[in-house]
């Protein structure tokens, strides 16, 4: 099931984009991650229209837990959770809906919130960042959930099942969703000089606040909470480097100073904390680059758009981070 919502193709994309972003080490870190994070005592499938529960004292909870799936997977399609794949964001923000609706109905009708997923203890960078966007469904989603319920009833959370939050913010912020507030669109340039696009993704405001939660950037949520839209992509030159790119639009352009100053801690704290003080900026045309070791690092801004980018040339992280930023 694992493979199925979470295609090997798009594993490896993120396993590249988590390596350029500091969260892992070495090719291959993000399976062994998944299978150490995601310890499910019970989950319902809906392409086989079967739940299995781990035998335990915690079993009827459990069952509970999945027949909300299976009464939600009669009367929504929860299979329809199988089309977003290719839109990370509005993937998290849907399962955040439905499962944020099994805990809230569960926890009215049972002893406690089962068949919720038991998330490992993390004991590194990527894991916290894995643990933090898994619980978000049954943690925030709850909150969204019952937020509905407080002000429209179940017909309101019904709502949300029969069409979907497309995105993370929409859970973050239920005005958001109730206003259908979508994330503003950025189109990523297929080539810019000797690189060429090779995949890209949605990178939503539960990615912007995770990624500087396991980093420990102050006032994360302040600066998450300005989040208008964004997009990760993955460019290769000739020769197959890659050079990784973060472009996030803001609702204002306070928002995107607030995302960089974040920025200049996150650099700091993700590949710079063993030496005390910032790491000193290198010349360049972008707001400011750094060069950290073989790790060459451009981000630009003008008026509400960010560009951050991540290559193994200062010239390639540079030139990308300035065609995703128009020229004021």
């Amino acid at each position: 099931q694992l493979d199925r919502q979470y295609p090997p193709s798009a594993q490896s994309y993120d396993d590249e984009l988590y390596r350029a972003l500091g969260l892992a080490g070495g090719s291959g870190a993000l399976r062994k991650a998944l299978t150490a994070v995601r310890k499910d005592v019970a989950l319902y499938d809906p392409v086989t229209r079967r739940s299995y529960v781990q035998a335990g004292k915690d079993k009827r909870d459990a069952i509970l837990h999945q027949l909300v799936h299976a009464l939600q997977d009669q009367h929504f399609d929860l299979r329809r959770v199988e089309l977003l794949k290719g839109r990370r964001d509005a993937s998290l923000a849907a399962s955040a809906a439905i499962e944020g609706h099994a805990t809230l109905v569960a926890g009215i009708l049972g002893a406690d919130h089962g068949g919720r997923t038991v998330l490992g203890h993390s004991g590194d960078r990527l894991r916290e960042f894995l643990d933090l966007e898994t619980s978000f469904a049954s943690t925030t989603g709850l909150r969204f959930s019952a937020g509905l319920r407080n002000l429209g009833g179940n017909k309101a959370v019904f709502g949300s099942l029969r069409r979907f939050p497309e995105t993370t913010e929409q859970i973050f912020h239920v005005d958001k969703f109730l206003a259908r507030e979508r994330a503003l669109p950025i189109i990523l340039p297929v080539s810019v000089g000797g690189l060429e696009l090779a995949s890209d993704d949605t990178f939503g405001e539960l990615d912007v606040r995770a990624l500087l939660a396991v980093f420990s950037v102050p006032r994360l949520d302040h600066v998450g909470e300005g989040w208008g839209g964004g997009r990760s992509g993955l460019y290769r030159d000739s020769e197959g480097r890659a050079t990784v790119l973060v472009a996030l639009d803001w609702d204002t352009e306070r928002d995107a100073a607030q995302w960089e100053e974040a920025v200049l801690v996150y650099v700091n704290e993700a590949f710079d904390a063993d030496l005390p003080g910032f790491p000193a900026p290198v010349s360049c045309a972008a707001t400011v680059c750094w060069q950290i070791g073989t790790r060459a690092i451009a981000f630009e801004r003008e008026g509400a758009r960010t560009a951050l980018a991540f290559s193994k040339t200062s010239a390639d992280a540079e030139a990308l981070a300035l065609a995703i930023v128009p020229a004021p």
